[in-house]
């Protein structure tokens, strides 16, 4: 698997030279603007930029036809296309613990549930996103991605109004119903993940090649 997350770095080096200045421009942007929502929402939307070039570049290559041709498992390529969500998931996950941290606005638990969501919910969309474009193609799969983005969008703008709203929330929350929210997302977001990579791997193990 290693071998198939190299290759991709690889094939998106310019790419990743692009979008990482931009992520972080936004990230940013938005400690500055003290709307630190934002910082998640970027680590989500771009690896599904990311994710979509990896598997078109693989596709216009034939490389799965190459690649299983040898002795590599369906499971780590599928694998493999979540590198990106994961890295980019950590980085928005520490980030905004040590952000939340700095401004102590919560507990040491409810910060480190939130980070952990923050992880989960970036690998979760990716997620969501492979099993369209490992049965209908990068062109195809880019629909779900839209429609991604859409949401993803729709969300800044609700968080962005409704932020100080929600920082009256997180005041009022009891410490241990907080926990039990974040601990709920978490779960189901784990349990969808590994729906998500299930269905792509069988996917992947009904393709002819």
């Amino acid at each position: 698997m290693k071998a198939l997350i190299l290759k991709d770095i690889a094939s998106l080096k310019k790419t990743l030279f692009l979008t990482i200045p931009i992520c972080l421009a936004i990230a940013a942007y938005g400690i500055y603007e003290n709307a630190l929502f934002m910082i998640p929402l970027i680590c989500a939307m771009i690896p599904l930029i990311l994710t979509s070039i990896a598997a078109g570049f693989d596709l216009k290559s034939n490389f799965e036809q190459f690649a299983f041709s040898m002795p590599i498992k369906k499971s780590s390529y599928v694998l493999s296309k979540l590198f990106f969500a994961f890295s980019f998931g950590l980085f928005g996950a520490i980030s905004f613990f040590v952000l939340l941290s700095l401004k102590n606005q919560s507990s040491l638990e409810n910060m480190l549930l939130i980070a952990l969501v923050t992880l989960l919910l970036s690998v979760l969309i990716s997620a969501i996103q492979l099993p369209f474009i490992l049965k209908y193609g990068a062109e195809k799969g880019r629909l779900i991605m839209v429609i991604t983005y859409f949401l993803i969008f729709a969300l800044s703008t609700l968080l962005k109004e409704k932020s100080a709203f929600l920082s009256k929330l997180m005041e009022l929350s009891t410490k241990y119903s907080l926990l039990m929210i974040l601990a709920g997302v978490g779960l189901i977001s784990l349990l969808l993940i590994g729906i998500a990579i299930k269905s792509s791997i069988v996917i992947m193990e009904k393709k002819e090649f």
